[in-house]
């Protein structure tokens, strides 16, 4: 797979140094400072579910990360850090142990006005990266493949809304659940 292609392919690429890698890609509705928004600023986050709840996704540096791991009851808290914030063209965090086992979650954005290219990544780095990959990463390509999903639809939503920030009364119910 060259990264590129079709968004629902099950599988993986090895990319960067040969470390394992999922990518999506898809054109979203919107510019790319409104998707950055939605990326980037907690309640946008929270409206929409991506896959990891970061605390502050809104600035470079150490932050902590909740995830919701189904059949779990209580989510599982680590410490992360917000790699790449170059608005509105970058934003990476990573969490786990370097050089062990690290996740990095990276999205690209490119357009304009009339639509923007999202290019959705989650990179497995470290020693214990390519034994994990095989279990990993189909069932995180299609954690994925929903949540960017999730954002579209959200994204669709707040079309003709204000870029400020939201009104949590006025969102929709299905976009109101909270973080767990």
């Amino acid at each position: 797979m060259d990264g590129q292609g079709d968004p629902r392919s099950p599988r993986p690429s090895l990319g960067d140094g040969d470390m394992p890698r999922t990518i999506t890609s898809s054109m979203l509705h919107g510019g790319p400072l409104r998707i950055w928004s939605a990326l980037t600023d907690p309640d946008h986050r929270r409206a929409w579910s991506p896959l990891v709840f970061l605390d502050d996704p809104s600035r470079l540096g150490d932050t902590e990360c909740t995830f919701a791991i189904q059949g779990i009851t209580r989510p599982i808290r680590t410490p992360a850090r917000i790699d790449r914030f170059d608005k509105p063209h970058a934003f990476a965090w990573s969490c786990g142990i370097p050089y062990l086992f690290t996740l990095e979650e990276r999205y690209e954005l490119a357009g304009d006005d009339g639509g923007t290219r999202l290019t959705h990544s989650c990179t497995l780095r470290g020693a214990l990266s390519l034994p994990f990959a095989a279990m990993m990463l189909r069932r995180l390509r299609s954690l994925m493949v929903e949540s960017d999903d999730r954002l579209a639809t959200y994204l669709r939503w707040r079309v003709g809304q204000p870029a400020r920030a939201i009104n949590r009364q006025r969102v929709p119910f299905r976009y109101r659940r909270k973080a767990r």
